[in-house]
């Protein structure tokens, strides 16, 4: 085992959460791919090259919520040229790209819908005791094992949207049930591609439950490795003990993970979280971690990409003090050095406290979502704030605001290189501001 750097360094995301444009008016997920967006992840590649982050998890290559029935036809020649040249993109830079994949359960709605015998009820998940289902995932498996697309992998998900219920179902144990479908999955694509890298992330399954974990020791003999979306092992103190008894990599998302809002601008929003991440990545290194699935960030925004920055460091070097590597990011961004560098660092750090301190948010619990995922008032439009108006009481949102003022006067008077930078900065904190404002003047 490789004991200077994380085995397993990913970056994952939706096609379009690293865009550093929006699509207000699409529903989530939206997978619109245009020469813009492949600029954006080319953008992303070369700093993942420049920082050792050496796969990348993409969710919504070919489809956003449902393969089609019948199973023809699923992407055209357009997509498929610019998927080609992401992945000839990625192989230029040595990276690989795995993608996102739903064992029985997302991408599979009108599968559902449609094909009699795939499920015993379930709105969203496929029975494993169904040959058809089993069917229908195969040909997914074979679609995006085709070498003409360039993939090096896929990283599962089983759990997200639940499970068949059905009475056979109901005697196993969630754990067990996952356990069937994500082995036979992986045990099927090591079959035909050996040189795959296969991952799995737990959204929606416990993997911290003692009388669980023979289920989940024989997934990690599946896969090369496994991520808890929701830190639970470190918080019961059991994820050292987990790290060592798995037989493949085991690790997170990052610690603080911050979900990209699709509708909004990109300059919406100030969240400097890199040393929330840089902490528990180290804190994971330390219990025996290996693995990460690091979130993408849209770069368009200075802020989150000296946040990505500073935890992808730690992926390589897990050794760096994580202000160190905030130093690095910042200078990468900022152009700054030297007192400049110390005084800019000093104010992220105090820009990040602002916020974590005040907000009812626990690193290592799961994603921090600025907008609703889908607002159920109007999923094909921008969402209301709700980093600000459900975890900050009124009076922390109006201290909050006069510590934003506060940071935003300091950036001012700063001699910073990059001047464009700061620009944008500053327009993320005065955006932030106004929401603010009108959360205040909504209640």
């Amino acid at each position: 085992m490789n004991n200077g750097a994380f085995i397993f360094r990913a970056t994952c995301g939706w096609l379009r959460d690293l865009a550093s444009e929006p699509t207000p008016n699409d529903r989530w997920p939206c997978i619109r791919w245009d020469e813009k967006l492949l600029a954006d992840q080319i953008r992303f590649l070369d700093a993942q090259a420049e920082l050792g982050v050496t796969y990348n998890v993409a969710w919504g290559l070919f489809i956003d919520r449902a393969w089609p029935v019948p199973f023809r036809n699923v992407i055209d020649d357009k997509r498929a040229d610019m998927l080609r040249a992401f992945t000839s993109a990625a192989h230029d830079r040595r990276l690989k790209i795995l993608s996102g994949v739903g064992i029985y359960s997302w991408g599979f709605d009108e599968v559902i819908a449609r094909v009699p015998g795939v499920s015993a009820g379930h709105q969203h998940a496929m029975c494993p005791f169904s040959d058809e289902a089993w069917d229908w995932q195969r040909r997914v498996l074979d679609f995006l094992m085709d070498e003409r697309w360039g993939l090096d992998g896929i990283s599962m998900q089983s759990a997200d949207q639940g499970r068949c219920n059905c009475q056979k179902c109901q005697k196993l144990s969630p754990a067990e049930h996952h356990a069937k479908i994500l082995i036979r999955s992986a045990e099927y694509v090591r079959a035909s591609r050996p040189d795959w890298a296969i991952g799995q992330a737990s959204w929606g399954l416990r993997l911290d439950e003692p009388g669980e974990f023979e289920h989940i020791r024989a997934i990690s003999g599946a896969v090369d490795y496994m991520v808890e979306v929701r830190e639970l092992s470190a918080a019961s103190g059991r994820r050292a003990k987990i790290a060592q008894e798995l037989e493949c990599a085991f690790g997170s998302v990052g610690g603080v993970f911050v979900e990209p809002p699709q509708h909004w601008d990109r300059l919406r929003w100030f969240v400097p979280c890199g040393l929330g991440s840089a902490r528990a990545l180290t804190r994971l290194w330390t219990d025996g971690g290996r693995a990460c699935e690091y979130f993408y960030r849209p770069f368009a925004n200075p802020v989150e990409e000296v946040s990505w920055r500073t935890g992808a460091k730690i992926l390589a070097s897990p050794v760096t003090a994580p202000e160190e590597a905030l130093g690095e990011a910042i200078t990468a961004i900022y152009g700054v050095g030297d007192s400049a560098l110390d005084s800019l660092a000093d104010w992220f750090a105090r820009g990040e406290k602002a916020y974590f301190s005040r907000a009812n948010f626990e690193v290592g619990s799961g994603p921090l979502s600025l907008e609703p995922l889908v607002w159920r008032e109007n999923p094909a439009a921008s969402g209301p704030a709700i980093y600000l108006r459900d975890r900050m009481s009124a009076t922390a949102r109006a201290d909050y605001a006069q510590e934003l003022e506060q940071l935003k006067a300091e950036l001012t008077g700063m001699e910073i290189p990059n001047r464009e930078a700061v620009s944008k900065t500053l327009t993320a904190i005065e955006d932030t501001l106004q929401d603010i404002v009108e959360l205040s003047n909504s209640l």
